[in-house]
């Protein structure tokens, strides 16, 4: 492999191309500065040359003027301009190569100034000052000496020129030399990784997977490289074992699906069973099979006589059902401490009750739980050391859990149901009291009276007290008889109404009284509480008025809007609202009717006036109302 793809561990590609960036810049400008410093040289050295050789022109004028005589203000102005011209060609540096020579003959240029600057100023120029000729020896000498002058300057001036040429050489070379090491470099640490990177894409897009390319480049593609390699041996991993990863997921997808069956199966029908025996029963009838175990029970906590029942159980020995519950207290049976218990929490040790039998080696339990609350423990018995999943293990929570969600509800519903009978009963003793019991009371001082007009032989008085003991009778029977009539009061949405009207009917026919019914109807409709309250509270209402009214037309509006509304109006004698506290029949009637509409969250409201009669209004506000 090529030298130059390798390092690496060495700098990154990016610092690599700075750096040789940076060095071509740096040599690029190096030259291009010093080939103009040359040329710039080069140009001087010209003006140089031009002015050096008019010095020995200068030279034969000032001669020749000297010969001929001419005025000493003449010689003078062009010994000056002379002068001049010789200061300023000595004062330049052109004569110097920029760069040393490598020739031995070369002209000792400080010399040749140096000596043509004397003669000047001790020879030549104080003769011709005085116009006259100089010496021929000192003039041939000093013309020597500027033929010498001008050929330094021109030799000063070639070597710089050979210099700007060989730099400019050097500079084509460089370009040709860097344009090739960059083409190597980009081949080396670009081109290449590149062409391996490709060349192992073709290789898995023909299906040669786990196929490797060479890491051994820079960095960049180093990493690259491995993440292709790492990539490659995945795919013939995964292409190895494409058919078992297909019927793993095959088979976790199908655990997962009767999972979830199970799960919503066992949920829908706990929650349609209202029964703690038969959900647990239920329960285990789904559960077992699901996790082959053999057998399975299902303890309930009754905290209040501090025992333990088993209220559920399958594939149990005879002999371990006979005793359906434990004392808490006492605890459980030694032999707990030679089973197998497997996921057990240790704080349900002590309550657990292990079956001895040579089928079940081992048993895992998960505590049946709501809101917190321990309610029972759930028991599973395998017999071939069948170990559960941590699938198996979270599913059997999830559906305890549920299970305990299912008796909560079913000990929630009881309780609703005894509170609700503990309701009534109260009601009804409320009505005995209202109704039997107060007519009680009278017959029996009737009967009291009959006794003492019958010792007394007063016989109209004693006529009396029979015709008062017989319309006490039949109040009371009739009584018994209403109770009875609202005790069998069943209803459903459709029956409501003609319940309602039914009520009236009877009403009418039993008082002889008219009765004028307004229905509006155009909202939803009345739960079953909702109806049974209202028609206990029209009856109640009926019953006041059958007994204490005294009326002859009653008016009953049931209007079913936003609100429900129930009126009831009657023309008889009324009462005095604030005195009612001492009419004891209609106190406890009222109370009655005022409990069943709290029942409700409805309000009621009686309005009534001596001999302007009373108006009964129930209201049942809509953000009250639950629909059925």
């Amino acid at each position: 492999m090529n030298r130059l793809a390798q390092f690496s561990d060495g700098p990154s590609l990016s610092a690599r191309l700075k750096f040789l960036t940076v060095l071509w810049g740096s040599s690029a400008l190096f030259s291009v500065v010093f080939t103009l410093i040359l040329s710039w040289r080069l140009e001087g050295a010209g003006t140089a040359i031009n002015h050096a050789g008019s010095l020995r022109m200068q030279t034969y004028r000032l001669t020749h003027l000297v010969h001929e005589k001419e005025s000493a203000e003449h010689v003078l102005q062009q010994v000056q301009a002379f002068e001049h011209t010789l200061i300023k060609v000595s004062k330049n540096d052109v004569i110097k190569p920029l760069l040393p020579s490598r020739s031995g003959n070369a002209i000792n240029s400080p010399l040749i100034q140096t000596s043509l600057m004397d003669d000047w100023r001790h020879k030549i120029r104080p003769s011709l000052e005085t116009n006259q000729l100089p010496d021929n020896k000192d003039l041939y000498r000093f013309a020597g000496n500027l033929d010498s002058f001008v050929q330094a300057l021109e030799n000063a001036n070639e070597e710089n020129t050979q210099w700007l040429r060989r730099f400019q050489m050097a500079l084509i070379l460089m370009i040709f030399v860097a344009a090739g090491f960059m083409i190597s470099l980009h081949y080396a640490w670009i081109i290449r990784p590149l062409e391996a990177l490709s060349a192992g894409v073709r290789a898995i897009g023909r299906g040669e997977f786990g196929t490797e390319i060479n890491t051994d480049y820079i960095r960049e593609f180093a990493q690259v490289n491995k993440g292709f390699n790492q990539m490659s041996t995945s795919l013939k991993t995964l292409y190895t074992d494409l058919e078992g990863q297909v019927a793993r997921q095959t088979e976790d997808l199908e655990r997962q699906n009767r999972d979830l069956a199970l799960l919503y199966q066992t949920t829908r029908d706990l929650h349609q069973i209202h029964q703690p025996k038969t959900a647990a029963t239920e329960f285990l009838g789904r559960t077992l099979p699901a996790v082959a175990a053999i057998a399975g029970s299902v303890h309930l906590f009754d905290a209040e006589h501090k025992r333990s029942d088993l209220v559920a159980s399958l594939g149990l020995p005879e002999d371990s059902q006979a005793e359906p519950y434990t004392d808490l207290d006492s605890g459980f049976s030694d032999s707990i401490e030679n089973l197998p218990l497997h996921y057990l929490n240790n704080e349900y040790k002590d309550r657990l009750i292990a079956i001895e039998h040579p089928r079940f080696e081992q048993m895992a339990v998960f505590p049946i739980t709501y809101k917190g609350e321990e309610l029972g423990l759930f028991t599973l018995y395998f017999s071939d050391g069948h170990t559960l999943s941590q699938n198996d293990q979270e599913l059997l929570q999830t559906l305890s859990s549920q299970l305990g969600v299912s008796i909560a509800n079913s000990r929630f519903a009881q309780e609703r149901r005894l509170l609700a009978v503990l309701q009534e009963r109260n009601l009804i003793a409320q009505g005995l009291h209202d109704s039997i019991a107060q007519t009680l009371t009278f017959l029996n001082l009737q009967v009291q009276m009959l006794e003492s007009a019958y010792n007394a032989e007063q016989k109209e008085q004693v006529d009396e007290n029979i015709r008062f003991i017989k319309d006490g009778v039949q109040e009371c029977y009739d009584d018994v008889r209403e109770l009875l009539l609202n005790f069998r009061t069943k209803l459903s949405n459709k029956d409501f109404p003609e319940a309602v009207s039914t009520l009236l009917a009877r009403f009418r026919q039993q008082t002889q009284i008219e009765v004028n019914t307004t229905w509006i109807e155009e909202g939803g409709w009345l739960n079953h509480d909702e109806q049974l309250q209202i028609i206990f509270i029209l009856q109640e209402s009926l019953s006041n008025i059958r007994k204490h009214a005294q009326a002859n037309k009653v008016d009953v509006s049931l209007i079913n809007r936003q609100d429900f509304t129930l009126k009831i109006s009657d023309d008889g004698i009324g009462f005095d609202t604030d005195t009612i506290d001492s009419l004891s029949g209609e106190h406890v009637g009222l109370g009655i009717m005022q409990e069943r509409a709290r029942r409700i969250d409805a309000v009621l409201d009686v309005i009534s006036q001596p001999n302007k009669g009373t108006t009964v209004t129930l209201v049942l506000p809509q953000h009250k109302r639950t629909a059925s």
